[in-house]
């Protein structure tokens, strides 16, 4: 008997049983050990708001700001490897805008019209989530997370300038300033990814994609754009 042989072929059939065994760890299709629990999640956020790039030609910047996520959500177990993620948060956002357009102000030239300021918003987001889990040791989970979410804004905070050219000229045009009113509701995705340990103990990551232009004045167009950083504690 070829004892290398032999022993080669015990190794294989231990690595392919340790694999499978793994695997089904891995992704846990049994019933899940709580049908229901609750937890609370507290995290920063940095977001932007944004306009059409086609409304001020010339430049067009909207900086990221910085706010805060604190809420509770409600896991549903379905099975060991999924779960639906009700949940409520207060959020503040922030954000800066400069934006420079050109203006024919006479028939021979062009000048400039410039806008700049400060974006501060206060919301409830309410997102619905299927969260996906992975086993990844008996102390670690890696969860996978995705759905819809709502948000409903208390307060909208805009506060800026515009810097008019000066005419010279007596058949100067007038200028459109673009007037900026947000919305005070949104629709959008969020989507992310955490790791929890010790079955309570959580930190992740998630970006919430609004889907409803932002502002009153449809001609903007635009999108909200938030990421989030959060952790949590699972009761």
């Amino acid at each position: 008997m070829n004892i290398k042989k032999v022993i080669l072929s015990l190794s294989a059939a231990m690595l392919a049983s340790f694999t499978s065994v793994s695997a089904a760890d891995f992704f846990n299709n049994a019933p899940a050990e709580s049908l229901f629990y609750v937890g609370v999640r507290a995290g920063v956020n940095t977001s932007n708001v944004t306009v059409n790039r086609g409304v001020f030609d010339t430049w067009n910047n909207n900086s990221w700001g910085t706010g805060i996520d604190v809420g509770a959500v409600a896991s549903i177990n379905f099975r060991d490897y999924l779960s639906i993620e009700p949940g409520i948060f207060f959020e503040s956002r922030s954000g800066k805008y400069d934006y420079l357009s050109r203006t024919a102000v006479t028939t021979d030239g062009t000048e400039y019209l410039t806008q700049y300021g400060n974006i501060h918003s206060y919301s409830f987001i309410i997102p619905i989530l299927a969260s996906v889990h992975f086993n990844i040791s008996d102390d670690i989970r890696w969860n996978v997370d995705f759905g819809p979410y709502f948000q409903i804004i208390l307060k909208n905070s805009i506060k800026g300038d515009a810097i008019y050219p000066l005419y010279s000229a007596d058949d100067a045009l007038p200028v459109s300033y673009a007037p900026m009113t947000p919305t005070s509701f949104d629709f959008g995705f969020k989507f992310g990814t955490s790791l929890k340990f010790l079955d309570h103990y959580l930190v992740g990551v998630h970006y919430q994609a609004g889907a409803l232009k932002p502002w009153d004045n449809g001609n903007l167009g635009g999108r909200r754009k938030c990421w989030v950083f959060s952790v949590g504690y699972d009761f």
